[in-house]
């Protein structure tokens, strides 16, 4: 029997999700932060600003 290649499925070169440098997090906001948060133009900004800062306060990073 003569070996035929495989036309379907299979790992190739180029295919598949691409890597990512971010990381999707979600949390539950009580009323209070769900107040604050509609206010600002980009809540992605606002957030990661706001970890940064609490961050350094703290010593983190």
């Amino acid at each position: 029997m003569e070996n035929f290649a495989k036309k379907r499925g299979g790992r190739r070169p180029g295919a598949g999700r691409k890597k990512s440098t971010v990381k999707r997090y979600g949390f539950n906001a009580p009323a209070t932060v769900h107040a604050v948060l509609q206010q600002v133009d980009s809540i992605t900004d606002f957030i990661c600003e706001a970890v940064l800062k609490h961050g350094q306060d703290k010593g983190l990073c």
